[in-house]
């Protein structure tokens, strides 16, 4: 009994000394969610970065790495330069590969981020050129921008890289794998349980039609990896489709029924 006396004695002490101490400073940073890697074939990997939203909480954001016989393609950046070089390296060394360029789909962090990372390691990258020219507000420079089309080869493959119109930002862009039949739409696509999500720089009469025609341009389309969330089938642009639509519905009704009141 005595020992166990003894031992209680000497935690309680233990207790009020630590108590004693101003413990704040020595608090470990915010909690930051790293890179993640999800494996789909040997060819496809989706590339997933965390940001942080004004609750606390984490938005997962999706790019995406297509490698074929030592080549690669990245769409998206990770949302900073530190998690961007870290991609850099697990092409490099993990998968082998050389990056014949990076294509951000739109200037949001989500998109272009880490964009300065690329650019340092000398690999090309790639931009409608409306980003290109948002990107150039902030001095950021892109080394290749189109106005309508382009393409990167990889391997024997070409990836299409193209802009269609304002959707969820006036610059936003989409890349096609040809050879597999995979969309990457960038925030432009929303999950099939997906909301809104950030309308901030968004053209809410546009979205609905500019879905629309890349719909109509990629008929064949198999896979969708949006920006956020899971990736799906064709039925991710008719859902995208079908929000902004009924947005744009809603909004016009609202408008009628209120002229007719002030009639």
């Amino acid at each position: 009994m005595r020992r166990l006396l003894q031992m209680l004695g000497i935690c309680l002490a233990v207790l009020l000394l630590n108590s004693c101490f101003d413990n704040s400073k020595y608090d470990p940073q915010p909690y930051v969610r790293s890179l993640e890697i999800i494996k789909l074939s040997e060819q496809d990997y989706i590339h997933v970065s965390f940001l942080q939203d004004q609750h606390g909480g984490y938005i997962p954001c999706n790019g995406y790495i297509r490698v074929q016989e030592g080549e690669a393609f990245i769409f998206d950046t990770p949302i900073n330069d530190t998690l961007s070089e870290q991609l850099i390296a697990f092409v490099q060394e993990d998968l082998k590969a050389t990056i014949k360029g990076v294509q951000v789909s739109h200037s949001h962090m989500d998109g272009a981020g880490g964009i300065n990372a690329f650019a340092k390691a000398k690999i090309p990258t790639y931009a409608s050129a409306k980003t290109a020219a948002l990107l150039a507000q902030d001095s950021v420079a892109v080394s290749n921008s189109f106005l309508q089309k382009d393409s990167i080869q990889i391997a024997k493959n070409f990836i299409i890289l193209e802009y269609l119109g304002p959707a969820h930002s006036d610059d936003n862009s989409i890349a096609y794998i040809q050879a597999s039949d995979i969309l990457l739409g960038g925030c432009m696509i929303k999950p099939l349980d997906g909301t809104k999500g950030n309308l901030e720089d968004a053209n809410l009469d546009e979205w609905s039609n500019t879905v629309t025609t890349l719909q109509n341009h990629y008929p064949k389309v198999l896979l969708v990896i949006p920006g956020h969330g899971g990736r799906g089938n064709k039925e991710l642009l008719d859902y995208t489709i079908n929000m902004f639509k009924k947005n744009n519905l809603e909004e016009k009704t609202t408008a009628e029924t209120m002229a007719a009141v002030t009639n």
